[in-house]
């Protein structure tokens, strides 16, 4: 499917999908009066049921909205402005505006495809989360004594680390004791051992 047939398919089925989402959902909001421009309802936003009080998700998923997004780019400007806003691209109008700004004079225009060609006023309004300043901002690990919790061998490396020190540092002494131990229990490693054990009487 070429990226202009899929932005074609993608207005054509929210058209037809308006009917099913009023029965789902109920009437649309009212929106601000449009001349030739026909209310359907952002697939890019959630939106509330009144009758149930709940937010029904998005149609599409952030992934299908980046793919939808980049198809449109490779339209061209008017698939950007056919596009409603969402949280992949907020203004669709001001993205279409800098593709015709930097847009070649010979390139193709498809301006005259009819699914395009209908204006539509996207009934459900996204607003961008407002970044704060680093100075209102508070740190992942402002109150934390350790920056991660990390691996189980990381956390212990420390005290295994001394303990290894430890050992290697008194080898020697364990050593000797280890053959002296021995020695005096064994002094003749080739001599059989002898039984302790009591014999049984049969």
């Amino acid at each position: 499917m070429s990226a202009l047939q899929a932005i074609r398919k993608f207005r054509l089925h929210e058209l037809k999908g308006l009917q099913a989402h009023i029965a789902r959902n109920g009437p649309l909001p009212q929106a601000p009066p449009s001349k030739h421009a026909i209310a359907l309802p952002n697939p890019f936003v959630p939106h509330l049921n009144p009758q149930t009080k709940r937010w029904t998700p998005p149609k599409y998923s952030l992934r299908r909205q980046a793919e939808l997004i980049k198809k449109a780019r490779l339209t061209g400007p008017e698939a950007v402005a056919a596009l409603p806003p969402g949280p992949k691209m907020h203004r669709p109008g001001v993205v279409a505006k800098e593709l015709r700004a930097n847009q070649p004079k010979d390139a193709t225009n498809v301006e005259e495809d009819e699914a395009l060609a209908f204006k539509v006023n996207w009934v459900g309004k996204f607003t961008p989360e407002k970044v704060k300043s680093s100075a209102a901002r508070v740190p992942l690990y402002e109150n934390k004594k350790r920056m991660f919790k990390g691996h189980k061998w990381e956390r212990t490396k420390e005290r295994r680390m001394n303990h290894r020190y430890m050992l290697l540092r008194d080898m020697a002494k364990r050593v000797k004791a280890y053959k002296e131990y021995n020695h005096k229990r064994k002094p003749d490693p080739l001599k059989p051992t002898r039984s302790t054990k009591a014999k049984l009487p049969f």
